[in-house]
């Protein structure tokens, strides 16, 4: 297998440093002497996972800075785990299992098996029969067979790093990587990378290292500009410095000790079934997103001299996750545990907008002003790891699945989050959870060029002939089918379910032959595999605007869970124009974006309605907290939108994307001038009164602080007397401000 030329030009050019390669060699040694091999068999439960001790194998594993980093995700990794109530655990959330007695000594024997097993087999070289069985993660696995199997395996347990190696190697090409363990892509890839120049010369710390430092992908930091002012106690900073904590007493007299095991996102739903009010919600939510290495000020707002003024008192940085830092105080209620890193207070004239008990400052000027010196200089170590899943197959009913919502809520945005948790779910769960955006596009566009996503966009002219087949010129006088693009996007994914291992000439093969194969295949009855196959997906844009019947034509059947190939009641039908079998296979899947204000999702086709799973995306305005000093621009939306459900329905409220990129006073005034006044004509059919009450009201002259003004039009001026008109006298005409102010847009929303 050849390397990829930039690769090795890279290695030339930039070797790793020979004293850090020392250092890790260093590291692992005193591991090893800490924890002997063959003293794991008779390690006791106590010495794996003591929450009491600093000096047990799970603590050296994640906390002595030893080799690649595992941080991030939960305690459930390790498969067993010491609770701060004093109890062990596996699992978590609702998998999580009380063990104690018998049965904890049962569990933790097969811990011990199953790390001692792996060990064995990879020493033996029999890698590929290693096989995690959710007892723990493959990062944490990977690690402890790096410590004592050094010579097997690369200092890297990140499966969002050992990806894009794999893909750059060509390894993609040798193994499915989407179905492959970590460990075993850790281990291909090393004995790819062993058997070229300049590599096969190299320690393995070194490949490791020299990797780590190409690929990597960060965590990034978090910025929070936090109050600590409680509604009943009053100020609370000096107990913050002095504890050296951040707090909040929203649902203080509930512990959520026991919670933080949950996914973030149940955890979220559970505050959101707690908490009754907005504030609070938001409140604990953002206290909950808070994680080691983040950067924390303490902060007041108010007015002074007539401008808005944010005074920092405090800057730090969060000590441990919540899962672990995590205290229910019986003063200060929920804490963080800190590190402060200066004590200096500071006016900020113009941040006074971050009104909110917790702000998480995104913008560049915020964030430097704020944070500025202390953010570039301060030693914190990164976070480069986190949680990956073990893959599943997803369930059948979502391999048909339609995004919809108002204009402006992002469902394409979406749509790579949708693609990628279909394509690889453990590559995207653990960049999701890096909130690494552009790996996450960069993933994506690797799946485009590989052909396993196609997008599409529905409109009033797009046909049977578009998607499925039709008869286009053969340029000979007659004509000719030719397929359309979702049969293409079957006929590739078919394709992957033929072998279970493809040789590279396979892997090259033209459109035009991968058919020939599936036909074949197809006519012959042969058994296709799709256990392990590649997915394909394919993306329809405004699904809704295309007539569904006449695009889909038969094949709106073969859609249904049981129709498709391999299934109970398999369907292959006879496609119009080529004659050919056509069959839809289990691991083709269809994305679909639909905007409900062109059209309600209660007047979908019923049989479209019943084969797709359908998720709303409602505007968010949370996203636009913080963007413009002036203005509140999530209270405006929110409160816009509140309006147009009153007066029209939910289908029609306006999405934050029409707000995303604003960055200042005039950009916003353009965005009203030009899509959002546009767009509320649009909806109300120019009815002023009902679009004068969305933006806050009508004013009675163009002096009045409101967007849209009453214009009285004397008739007696304009007509002849005698005129039937002039015996009305005076006729309201409403306008549309030409230079909208910033108390304009104030009174939307107060």
């Amino acid at each position: 297998m050849s390397l990829n030329n930039e690769l090795v030009t890279y290695a030339m050019e930039y070797p790793p440093s020979m004293e850090k390669v020392q250092s890790l060699e260093e590291a692992r040694d005193q591991f090893v002497t800490r924890f002997p091999l063959d003293s794991l068999g008779n390690m006791k439960v106590e010495e794996y996972a003591s929450i009491n001790s600093k000096d047990t194998f799970i603590y050296w594993l994640e906390r002595k800075g030893i080799l690649a980093g595992i941080g991030g995700g939960n305690s459930s990794k390790f498969g067993i785990y010491h609770a701060r109530d004093g109890h062990y655990y596996k699992g978590y959330g609702n998998n999580k299992e009380l063990l104690e007695g018998d049965l904890l000594q049962e569990e933790f024997s097969k811990l011990k098996d199953f790390i001692v097993d792996a060990i064995q087999l990879a020493k033996e070289d029999r890698i590929e029969e290693i096989s995690s069985n959710k007892i723990m993660w493959d990062m944490v696995l990977i690690k402890i067979l790096e410590i004592y199997v050094p010579d097997k395996f690369l200092d890297i347990c990140s499966r969002t790093v050992l990806i894009p190696i794999a893909e750059d190697i060509g390894l993609d090409r040798e193994i499915f990587l989407r179905d492959t363990s970590s460990v075993r892509i850790n281990a291909e890839i090393l004995k790819v990378l062993k058997q070229q120049k300049p590599f096969n010369s190299w320690d393995v710390f070194a490949i490791g290292t020299f990797l780590w430092n190409k690929y990597q992908v960060d965590k990034k930091t978090a910025y929070w500009v936090m109050g600590y002012t409680y509604s009943t106690l009053g100020s609370q900073l000096h107990d913050f410095l002095d504890k050296s904590v951040v707090g909040t007493d929203f649902l203080s007299d509930i512990d959520f000790t026991d919670s933080l095991d949950l996914t973030l996102e149940e955890l979220e739903n559970k505050i959101d079934a707690l908490a009754s009010e907005d504030k609070a919600k938001k409140t604990l939510k953002a206290f909950f997103r808070m994680r080691q290495g983040d950067y924390v000020a303490l902060k007041s707002t108010y007015v002074k001299n007539g401008k808005s003024v944010l005074k920092i008192s405090a800057i730090g940085v969060i000590a441990k996750d919540p899962v672990e830092g995590y205290v229910h105080d019986s003063q200060l209620g929920h804490t963080l545990s800190v590190e402060w890193l200066n004590q200096i207070e500071v006016e900020h004239v113009g941040f006074g907008y971050m009104r909110r008990t917790i702000v998480k400052a995104t913008k560049d000027s915020e964030i430097s002003a704020i944070f500025g010196s202390v953010a570039k200089n301060a030693s914190i170590d990164s976070l480069k790891d986190s949680k990956v899943s073990n893959t599943t197959p997803l369930p059948f009913c979502d391999r048909n699945r339609i995004m919809y919502g108002p204009p402006g809520t992002g469902k394409t945005y979406h749509v790579v989050d949708a693609a990628l948790s279909i394509l690889d779910p453990a590559r995207y769960e653990e960049l999701k959870e890096l909130n690494d955006r552009k790996k996450m596009k960069d993933a994506f566009r690797q799946y485009i060029n590989k052909g396993q996503l196609i997008f599409t966009t529905f409109h009033q002219s797009y046909a049977y002939e578009d998607f499925i087949e039709g008869l286009k010129s053969d340029k000979h006088g007659g004509f000719a089918p030719e397929d359309g693009v979702f049969k293409r996007a079957a006929i590739e994914a078919l394709y992957y379910g033929l072998d279970l291992n493809p040789t590279k000439e396979e892997q090259r093969d033209t459109y035009p032959l991968k058919k020939d194969k599936v036909m074949r295949a197809l006519q012959a009855n042969d058994v296709f595999h799709f256990e392990h196959a590649e997915r394909v997906v394919v993306v329809i844009d405004e699904i809704n605007r295309g007539n569904i019947s006449k695009i889909f034509g038969e094949l709106i059947t073969l859609l249904e869970e049981d129709k498709r190939l391999h299934e109970d009641n398999e369907t292959l039908v006879t496609l119009p124009y080529s004659r050919e079998r056509f069959v839809l296979p289990p691991n083709l899947y269809i994305v679909g974006t639909m905007n409900t204000a062109d059209r309600s999702i209660a007047l979908l086709d019923t049989a479209l309605r019943r084969r797709f799973s359908f998720k709303e995306i409602l505007p968010d305005p949370e996203v636009l907290s913080n963007i413009l000093s002036e203005i509140q621009l999530d209270e405006m939306l929110a409160k816009m939108n509140q309006r147009i459900e009153v007066l029209y329905d939910r289908d029609h409220t306006i999405g934050h994307a029409f707000f995303i990129h604003v960055q200042n006073l005039d950009d916003l005034i353009h965005v009203f001038h030009n899509k959002i006044l546009p767009l509320l004509q649009e909806y109300f059919y120019d009815d002023w009164e009902k679009i004068g009450l969305i933006l806050g009201g009508i004013g009675r002259g163009e002096n009045d602080a409101f967007i849209i003004y009453e214009q009285t039009i004397p008739l007696n001026d304009l007509f002849r007397s005698g005129s039937s008109l002039t015996s009305m006298t005076i006729k309201k005409e409403y306008r549309i401000k030409k230079t909208i102010t910033e108390a304009d847009l104030r009174a939307i929303y107060e």
